[in-house]
């Protein structure tokens, strides 16, 4: 495996400038034994060392909170031959975003530009080990994680390879009325059509379903029991469907508005482009305080075979199988009503797209 790893570095680099930066400002001064005497913490940087099914990890923990904004031309990773069946596309890399971006600028094209930040807390870096068949201790895998992320992603998404968990929400009038528009229908002709009837019927009615990583034309997430890689799409799996909390349309749903191999539901996409979201939101927007609005357990990998990462975001010690590539891992945490996703879409986004946030000041809305 040759993964192309230069971004990785980048962002590498500048969590680290942030860190130098910060340290830069202070004027040390040597401390009385008596000041010493009172000070209790925890340590800026700190180890953790973990072994689990044949491997042994090393984990570099930042006890830190960092803002960031920062562009980059391509954010490539995985970046060599695949010949298996559960590679959904012919993109060369697992993990390939041009024009990739972290953090937005509001008011960008003026003189009261304000950078948004995306802010990450306790950023960590981690070591796999595993012992070979020659006897020798070699590295398997590294990632780059955060315990807390929240703010703008950006980019021109060709291909993703991991877990990409999020919730698309809203109206059945909206589905209804881009059906309409797709079709060439208007309220008379709705009636006699199944599908623009069935979301009538919704009215105003909140619709929403999980959605991940999917193969275009089918939804399926796996092939031969290997969740698939390189995906170009995002969306309601394959024998999935839409929900609603309204309890007179709920048992109606499953039939209507289900993905049945084919990658649409009442009618309407199911699957959508990821290059159709230039900017996506990680965390809850609407929650300002990173410690509530942060999404948990992201983290970038690149591993030369299968290598298990423990989940830092799941109280039970679980652990994320990747594959030998690049993977991401963006993955929900908790179940039912207590679920926390790392980023919820709009169905109008979903199946409009969504457009991308300026992540430059000056005129330039990328590439700067």
């Amino acid at each position: 495996m040759r993964p192309t790893c230069h971004p990785l570095k980048s962002v590498l680099t500048l969590l680290c400038s942030s860190l130098f930066a910060c340290a830069a400002q202070a004027e040390l001064r040597p401390m009385a034994d008596s000041e010493l005497a009172e000070i209790t913490g925890q340590a800026l940087v700190t180890l953790d060392g973990l072994t689990y099914g044949g491997f042994e990890y090393t984990r570099v923990n930042l006890g830190a909170e960092i803002d960031l904004l920062t562009n980059i031309d391509e954010l490539r990773l995985g970046n060599y031959s695949r010949n298996q069946p559960n590679t959904v596309s012919n993109q060369p890399a697992d993990i390939r975003i041009d024009n990739f971006a972290l953090g937005r600028v509001d008011n960008a094209n003026s003189s009261s530009a304000t950078v948004v930040p995306f802010q990450v807390r306790d950023p960590y870096l981690e070591f796999a080990f595993k012992v070979n068949g020659q006897g020798i201790r070699e590295v398997a895998g590294i990632r780059l994680g955060f315990g807390r992320a929240r703010g703008d992603l950006s980019g021109d998404i060709h291909s993703l390879t991991g877990n990409m968990q999020g919730l698309v929400t809203g109206s059945a009038s909206t589905a209804r009325e881009f059906y309409m528009q797709q079709n060439n229908l208007n309220a008379f002709t709705c009636t006699f059509n199944f599908n623009c009837l069935a979301l009538s019927l919704a009215g105003n009615s909140e619709i929403f379903s999980d959605i991940q990583l999917v193969k275009n034309g089918t939804g399926e997430t796996t092939i031969n029991g290997q969740p698939i890689n390189r995906a170009t799409h995002i969306g309601v799996p394959k024998g999935a469907s839409f929900h609603t909390d309204n309890a007179l349309l709920e048992p109606l749903l499953p039939a209507i508005a289900s993905n049945n191999g084919d990658c649409t539901a009442s009618g309407l996409p199911a699957c959508f482009p990821l290059l159709n979201y230039k900017s996506i939101f990680v965390g809850d927007r609407t929650q300002a305080n990173l410690d509530i609005g942060g999404a948990r357990g992201v983290f970038f990998s690149l591993q030369n075979q299968n290598v298990p990462w423990q989940d830092l975001a799941s109280a039970n010690n679980k652990f994320v199988a990747t594959q030998a590539g690049a993977f991401a891992n963006f993955a929900k945490s908790g179940e039912g009503a207590n679920a926390l996703y790392p980023f919820v879409v709009s169905l109008y986004e979903a199946l409009n797209g969504a457009a991308r946030v300026p992540t430059c000041v000056g005129g330039l809305a990328k590439g700067c």
